[in-house]
């Protein structure tokens, strides 16, 4: 084949973003690369760890398991992220936006399985990768849709759609969709929600975006609750109705902790630094004003 051919063959291997990487790993512990449409992927597996990265050997990591022990949440935020269940009824319909490795839509569904879970997901390459290496599995009650997080939402609006439990999971260290951290977006997200429904988001917590991203949230859904993580991820946790009390929040821990026991962590412990957002004293992120890549740069 000549070299033109050759470059025609790459091009429409990057256009359809399904092509795995000829080149060698960089590194021993990179077992797989892919280049989708949308970024680098990269898989790696190290002291029993397999895990999801964007962009780079030593980015930050979007999923792991453990090889030998699927079921434990081996990340603090998918940990953090099941304390969303003590806000609320156990939810019958739920919303995952961004899928990584599929971890929480996985542990969703073991531990509702009769709950119908619609996951949206931007990148085609991720759905096919959390399916081949992290053991994630569409099933009559679970589907993963390669759709835009907002696009998605506003279909499920025109549809008349309601999810009891909403994750948004779609941000990391190096990138935000500016259009799903805005006034509008969450707006949308929240005529989603039934009366007593919940919306988490896993979001940073250690830079100059913290107090705008709390004051977005704080003027659609008033008063918000969040959880620090030593990661320095936080969970933010939203919803239509008041919030349960610190202490109605870990009795309802306590009675979700043996359904918890298999998954690695102290559900009651890190339920303990569960606590309000201040009143933010900046204004809110909108379509308009939405510097968020900006400020989650600044210390």
């Amino acid at each position: 084949m000549n070299r033109t051919g050759t470059r025609l063959l790459s091009a429409l291997a990057l256009l359809t973003g399904l092509s795995f990487s000829a080149v060698k790993p960089a590194s021993a512990d990179v077992v797989l690369e892919k280049q989708s449409l949308y970024r680098n992927i990269l898989i790696s597996e190290d002291q029993g760890l397999r895990c999801m990265l964007f962009g780079r050997e030593n980015g930050p990591r979007q999923s792991c398991i453990d090889i030998d022990n699927p079921q434990r949440l081996v990340l603090h935020y998918s940990q953090g992220f099941l304390l969303s269940l003590a806000f609320i009824e156990p939810p019958e319909h739920i919303l995952v936006l961004g899928l990584g490795g599929g971890i929480l839509p996985k542990t969703l569904r073991a531990l509702y399985p009769q709950s119908w879970i619609d996951v949206a997901e931007l990148d085609p390459a991720v759905i096919e990768l959390a399916k081949s290496q992290f053991g994630f599995q569409e099933d009559a009650r679970m589907r993963a849709y390669a759709a835009d997080a907002r696009v998605f939402v506003k279909a499920a609006i025109k549809k008349g759609g309601k999810y009891d439990l909403i994750l948004l999971d779609a941000f990391d260290q190096d990138y935000i969709p500016e259009h799903l951290l805005t006034q509008e977006f969450l707006q949308e997200v929240k005529s989603l929600l039934p009366a007593d429904g919940l919306v988490a988001a896993n979001t940073f917590s250690r830079n100059k975006l913290a107090p705008y991203e709390a004051a977005t949230y704080q003027s659609v859904f008033g008063d918000i609750d969040q959880l620090a993580l030593p990661s320095g991820n936080r969970i933010l946790f939203a919803t239509q109705k008041p919030l349960p009390s610190k202490a109605t929040l870990m009795e309802h821990v306590k009675v979700l902790k043996p359904r918890f026991a298999g998954y690695g962590f102290d559900a009651e412990a890190m339920a303990g630094s569960i606590e309000k957002v201040p009143e933010a004293t900046v204004k809110p992120l909108t379509d308009q004003f939405s510097p968020s890549n900006l400020l989650q740069f600044q210390q």
